[in-house]
């Protein structure tokens, strides 16, 4: 399957045009409102002992909102917000439907003294802090659903225990979460490291973990799962209504991504997913970030394009 690049655009100039120069870029993701958000960092604080990630940063944190058209690949509106000083080391950024924002940690420290750290921060446009609470240690993607969902996925620190955790939240390998701080959900799975999920155009939650490398789409009642016939593959998505998969290729070729077809309970028909420009080239690229159907794209030559996959089929 081919799939036309448009709009694209060099991804270091447009982060130099909007004056972040200087500044440590730390992630990138699409919201439920469908705007690319890039989080950076005014510094990235030295690991303990040269080998742990610091859970305290101390940092001005700082975000580029792009809003781009999915058909045509402009860039309609490009926006910096500065959020200020705050001490949590922070990994994410989302949107939140109440028009706040998330800034949250992957690592969270739990002492006997002092109890766990906060690092699930709720703030303002202003970067004011509106509510904190703790997410657990090891989280290592996180989903805000248009209803206000929040679902958390943890690596194995997270799930078998680091950082002081004798009984770590993220045990369970996938969170589900209230923007009140409230844990509705948790999986009920036999996961050590919950590799990559995403949700469907139903607001069905997917994900692929190990050390099973099952595909499992789930309501938060029932569940379904699904073979990939990929081990160890990190990014995914489900478009076109449900009926394709797009995955990257696992251990083996993880540089490469595939579409399958979603058939009943089977997974069949993979077949390669080749990037062209608009001119009908062959364009090297691999998809950075899903959220449903769409993607941040990252071409070879550092170019960044918004895809859609929403009407595949």
């Amino acid at each position: 399957m081919k799939k036309t690049l448009k709009g694209l655009r060099n991804l270091e100039e447009l982060f130099t045009e909007q004056g972040m120069a200087g500044l440590d870029y730390l992630s990138m993701s699409i919201g439920y409102d469908g705007k690319a958000y890039f989080l950076f960092s005014s510094k990235i604080p030295d690991r303990i002992d040269g080998m742990f990630v610091n859970t305290v940063a101390n940092a001005e944190y700082t975000a580029l909102v792009v809003t781009p058209s999915w058909e045509s690949g402009e860039l309609k509106k490009v926006e910096r917000i500065n959020f200020g000083r705050h001490v949590m080391n922070f990994r994410f950024l989302r949107p939140v439907p109440d028009g706040s924002f998330l800034l949250l940690g992957s690592r969270c420290m739990y002492s006997k003294k002092n109890g766990p750290e906060k690092n699930a921060v709720f703030i303002d446009r202003e970067g004011n802090v509106l509510r904190a609470f703790t997410f657990g240690d090891g989280i290592a993607d996180c989903i805000v659903r248009d209803d206000g969902l929040i679902i958390t996925s943890y690596f194995d620190e997270g799930v078998l225990g680091n950082y002081g955790w004798d009984d770590p939240i993220g045990s369970c390998g996938l969170c589900g979460w209230t923007t009140d701080g409230r844990n509705i959900w948790r999986c009920e799975r036999d996961i050590l490291d919950c590799y990559a999920m995403n949700i469907d155009a139903d607001g069905n939650l997917w994900y692929y973990y190990y050390t099973d490398f099952q595909l499992v789409r789930t309501d938060f009642r029932t569940e379904t799962e699904y073979d990939p016939m990929v081990e160890g593959a990190s990014c995914f998505a489900v478009a076109g209504q449900g009926r394709f998969l797009i995955m990257d290729g696992g251990y083996n070729d993880p540089d490469s991504f595939y579409v399958s077809k979603i058939n009943g309970g089977q997974i069949e028909d993979t077949e390669p997913l080749e990037f062209v420009g608009e001119d009908g080239t062959a364009v090297p690229a691999i998809p950075q970030v899903f959220n449903g159907a769409k993607a941040i794209v990252l071409t070879g030559d550092g170019d960044i394009s918004f895809a859609d996959f929403s009407e595949m089929g």
